[in-house]
């Protein structure tokens, strides 16, 4: 093992006799150096460059840094704002990586070209951020289409196409713009043309079906929680899957189908993915693996309230079996950081809430509890994410010259998760009072320890904007 660099002895560390979660192959017993930065050795007994910190794991599993590839920052404050603040919150979850989705008009007042943005937006990671940050474009205009292969040579080979929200006034002021037909096609074109990694991801819902649910409603300020989630039904994701999943099969481009809600949907992308020539990914969210539409009917106001809407038990239990059997790739939080306030009202509140500093702790619990192996929830909390987004092996996993990401998490100790205790801006969760049994000890994001439960401390920003040229990287993630 090559020994510690002059000047980097704070990126070198010692994390010894953990349970290591190694996501490609198993759990050891044993020890974990990180040097300068990266990782340099994992083992029994494996000796670590002299004076260098030592942590203790005994007793505790030391994980690859979590991945969350489904994050809006500056959704409804100030990017930077939310750079700084919630990516204090990832840290302190464990999460050490975030895919955040740009959308230009929450960064300009029209639907202007990302090349006016990038800049300023890697600065803002660069100089903010407490976790290593890679982008997708949400894509709405021609020209974006057609600056597809230029954002790809910038280092941001994922495009987001909304097929919901036509007609939303809402949904343009959080920077959702709903597209066309012929602006899908020719986007997933593109995307096609340019090669590994790049892939187009969708938000799948038909909005013109949802108005006929609407229309049902006769007042809506009476409407409850159940009322508005069952506006929008699990017919209109599974539809829209269907349409997304078509376009990319005759385009030939692979497709990431992000935030999948209902137990239609899934099956849609299951028999897809048999006709495709290219992979059919399916992303779920926390959310829809813990909460039933009527858990968020107990909760005040529209405190659960996000698009697609939390789904019935059968959905949940679908997507438990999808993470068990390989179909369901990736599991993201979809957060956004808000106020309570903006969620007093169930039809005018804002569908979204935060999720990353609860995201490894439920998962881990609920998952452990349905007989999943921490291998298994590493694999859809990680390593999909960087094989599928152009990150591995620097990312998503704990082999020597990966990256020094590392989440402690102890699996024995029983926690209840209060909005008082947590480190973003919201103040609230949908998840408050839940009890969960794994609780994140410890975080090292390249080798540089940036949360610590013990002293409930957050380091120094230490995050970088992560560039994914096109041409390098592969979406080589198995699917059933």
């Amino acid at each position: 093992m090559a020994e510690a660099k002059q000047g980097s002895i704070e990126r070198t560390w010692l994390i010894r006799n953990g349970h290591v979660v190694v996501p490609e192959w198993g759990v050891m017993e044993g020890d974990v150096v990180i040097d300068d930065g990266v990782i340099a050795a994992i083992g029994r007994g494996v000796r670590a460059p002299a004076g260098v910190p030592v942590y203790d794991a005994s007793g505790k599993h030391v994980f690859p840094g979590f991945i969350d590839p489904h994050v809006h920052l500056g959704n409804f404050n100030r990017f930077e704002d939310d750079c700084r603040t919630e990516t204090i919150s990832a840290a302190a979850g464990g999460i050490t990586t975030i895919v955040n989705y740009l959308k230009i008009l929450r960064h300009r007042p029209t639907q202007e070209s990302y090349e006016r943005i990038f800049d300023e937006v890697f600065d803002a990671i660069n100089t903010t951020s407490s976790v290593d940050v890679a982008l997708h474009c949400v894509l709405s205009t021609p020209q974006h289409t057609q600056e597809i292969p230029l954002y790809a040579r910038r280092g941001i080979p994922s495009f987001k196409f909304y097929l919901g929200y036509k007609g939303s006034e809402k949904a343009l002021k959080r920077g959702a713009v709903a597209v066309d037909d012929g602006i899908i096609f020719s986007g997933f074109s593109e995307a096609a043309a340019v090669g590994d990694p790049a892939l187009v991801c969708i938000h799948a819902e038909n909005e013109e079906v949802v108005r006929v649910f609407e229309a049902k409603i006769p007042d809506k300020n009476k409407a409850t929680f159940l009322d508005w989630a069952n506006s929008r039904p699990n017919l209109v994701e599974a539809e829209s899957v269907t349409r997304g999943c078509y376009f990319a099969e005759v385009c030939g481009a692979p497709i990431y189908l992000v935030h999948l809600s209902s137990k239609e949907g899934l099956a849609v992308a299951k028999a897809a993915r048999q006709r495709s020539p290219k992979p059919v990914y399916v992303e779920t969210c926390t959310h829809y693996l813990l909460l039933t539409k009527e858990d968020g009917n107990r909760l005040p106001g529209a405190t659960a309230k996000i698009i697609p809407p939390l789904r019935e038990q059968a959905s949940v239990d679908a997507y438990w079996e999808g993470i068990r059997d390989g179909s369901v790739a990736c599991v993201g939080t979809d957060h956004c950081a808000l106020r309570m306030e903006q969620k007093r009202h169930v039809w005018d509140g804002d569908p979204a809430f935060p999720g990353m500093e609860t995201f490894a702790p439920l998962m881990l619990t609920e998952g452990r509890r349905r007989g999943i192996s921490v291998e298994r929830i590493s694999q859809v909390s990680a390593t999909n994410a960087a094989r599928i987004f152009g990150l591995y092996p620097k990312k998503g996993t704990l082999q020597p010259g990966s990256d020094g990401d590392v989440a402690v998490v102890n699996l024995n100790a029983r926690d209840r998760i209060q909005a008082s205790r947590l480190h973003g801006m919201s103040g609230f969760t949908p998840y408050e009072g839940m009890e969960t049994t794994a609780v994140t000890e410890a975080t090292w994001l390249r080798g540089h320890q940036v949360y610590t439960r013990e002293k409930d401390w957050c380091g120094q920003p230490s995050g970088q904007v992560l560039l994914r040229p096109a041409g390098k990287g592969s979406n080589a993630v198995s699917q059933p």
